[in-house]
């Protein structure tokens, strides 16, 4: 099988592609930059470069391709124009399905996000339950978008695609720095993270990488054209994330609680001097709003439908450590 797949030097992605390959799938991975996808060749894979912007270069890198994974987007915490997200996310995923149709693929799997569903104000949030808020930043409202528009393809044009939505992802990293949950964590065993983000109650959900990849890959096999999967894992405190990860790690660090308040305040700092200083900030007040809430977010219907099945959290947090720690020797 000649598998595609856009984003695949991302974190996710890396991983993916190394499944296919194990799976005995020939990857041709959709790169902007080939110099940044060099070890992607060292692995076997099949480099084609095109923009997202570019639908005639899109199509011929997916010529001859039965199967697509889009899951590259723009995911910065900052841009300059709010609408590089819509152009990226939206219209990028519009010129990704037009290529792919034309191109004769069969079947596609989009990336999507689960902040899109928002946190669980009301309730645990599924793929059924309506959106509590607005979106709290551009990225959200972007991804929403781009969920619309593969719809709109399946709906008009009788494409077979399907959604997939991960929460918060972790795991080890195959090469590149590590951000988010699991750069949190690789910190922490470092001794350079001390912090426990607005409080010990915030609940938010929790996913190992390999059961991500494994959801994209049944999804691809057996997800109903037009649904969307919730990627989850489980409902985590922060409490118990760190208490769990003192646990497998053997290091019970001192924390200190960084009430919403306090994260607000050093965000917008932050955030100016590094407009000033002409860089991206890594911090905007519009992220930081999202931690004052829940994010507790059901598996079932990726577990029921797609037969996911999830790793057990601690165990998840055991080879995370595991990995970073066997990378600095």
């Amino acid at each position: 099988m000649k598998v595609a797949i856009t984003g695949g030097t991302g974190f996710i992605g890396a991983h993916l592609i190394r499944a296919l390959l194990d799976a005995g799938h020939n990857v041709r991975a959709v790169v902007r930059n080939p110099d940044r996808a060099r070890r992607l060749e060292s692995w076997g894979v099949e480099l084609a470069v095109a923009e997202l912007s570019d639908r005639e270069a899109l199509q011929t890198a997916l010529s001859g391709c039965q199967q697509l994974y889009h899951m590259a987007a723009c995911a910065t915490v900052w841009e300059r124009q709010s609408e590089t997200y819509f152009n990226v996310n939206a219209h990028g995923t519009d010129n990704v399905l037009r290529a792919a149709k034309c191109a004769g693929v069969e079947r596609v799997v989009v990336t999507s996000s689960g902040g899109v569903m928002g946190p669980s104000v009301s309730g645990v949030v599924s793929e059924e339950k309506p959106r509590d808020l607005n979106y709290f930043n551009a990225y959200e409202a972007s991804k929403a978008a781009s969920d619309l528009v593969v719809l709109r393809h399946v709906l008009e044009e009788g494409m077979h695609a399907v959604l997939v939505s991960p929460t918060r992802v972790f795991g080890p990293y195959l090469w590149g720095e590590p951000a988010s949950v699991s750069l949190m964590i690789k910190r922490y065993i470092n001794g350079n993270w001390r912090l426990i983000p607005g409080g010990r109650h915030w609940k938010g959900n929790y996913v190992d990488v390999q059961d991500v990849v494994q959801g994209h890959i049944n999804a691809m096999e057996r997800g109903r054209s037009g649904s969307n999967y919730m990627l989850a894992g489980h409902n985590v405190t922060y409490g118990e994330f760190f208490d769990t990860l003192a646990e497998v790690s053997g290091q019970k660090h001192a924390m200190v609680v960084a009430p919403i308040w306090l994260q607000m305040g050093f965000a917008r700092v932050h955030a100016a001097l590094a407009k000033l200083r002409g860089k991206r900030p890594d911090l905007t007040t519009e992220w930081v709003r999202r931690g004052n809430y829940h994010w507790e977010v059901s598996p079932t219907r990726s577990l029921q439908e797609l037969g996911v099945r999830l790793t057990p959290f601690k165990e998840s947090l055991q080879r995370t450590v595991e990995a970073f720690r066997s990378s600095k020797q």
